[in-house]
């Protein structure tokens, strides 16, 4: 699960892509409530601005300051920061393309044709990147399975499988303990006070294919 800093964060963190390098990523820090001491009558003077571009994450690590704070103390502190996050959104990334790859597989066993697209997905801890999607389809039929975000309540990750166009029918897929769980409405559960809630249950290919062939009986 995602990390959570219960402590006031100190900086403003901005996360986008390098525009003079592909495929690496620019942190950019503002101090938060910093005043900088000026003569009366003297406009305010700029808060400090720190910028590091970064390639890779875990073992590959590659951080390059463009503008870098004087202390070693405060460099440490923001890379720091900077590496939990690129880690963070590799981890993603690679779950959400793990699950896509294996939901491919179940579907075409099932007789579904698939097709992989990327979804845009705006993110202010992780910065704005694409993750993988994945559309189904069996005659006139389409299910999507589309990433939502990297972080959910008791989750790190939350991915939507819907009848399109429309969200006629949803199920969705948290990622926590390890493994991705399916939150829908079984056909098998028991109405309390008239109304279904839904249920959690492992992903798994038998999952997989309740919830799909419930979606096409939701279609017709």
């Amino acid at each position: 699960m995602s990390k959570q800093n219960t402590t006031q964060p100190r900086y403003w963190v901005s996360i986008y892509d390098d525009p003079d390098a592909p495929g690496v990523l620019r942190f950019t820090f503002v101090p938060k409530g910093l005043q900088q001491a000026r003569n009366p009558g003297e406009p305010p003077k700029p808060v400090p601005e720190y910028i590091v571009s970064v390639q890779g994450h875990g073992e590959e690590w590659a951080p390059k300051w463009l503008k870098s704070p004087q202390k070693e103390s405060i460099k440490a502190e923001l890379e720091e920061i900077a590496r939990e996050r690129v880690t963070e959104r590799a981890a993603w990334i690679q779950r959400v393309s793990d699950l896509v790859k294996s939901v491919e597989g179940w579907a075409k066993d099932f007789g579904w044709s698939t097709k992989r697209i990327d979804k845009k997905i705006e993110d202010t801890r992780l910065g704005n990147h694409k993750a993988a999607a994945l559309l189904m389809q069996e005659d006139t039929i389409r299910v999507l399975l589309e990433p939502i975000s990297a972080s959910a309540p008791g989750s790190d990750g939350l991915v939507d499988l819907y009848l399109m166009p429309g969200y006629d029918d949803i199920a969705s897929l948290y990622h926590r303990d390890g493994g991705w769980h399916v939150h829908y409405v079984f056909p098998t559960q028991k109405v309390i006070a008239g109304i279904k809630e839904g249920e959690s249950r492992p992903l798994s290919k038998k999952t997989l294919g309740v919830v799909l062939n419930e979606m096409k009986k939701h279609a017709e």
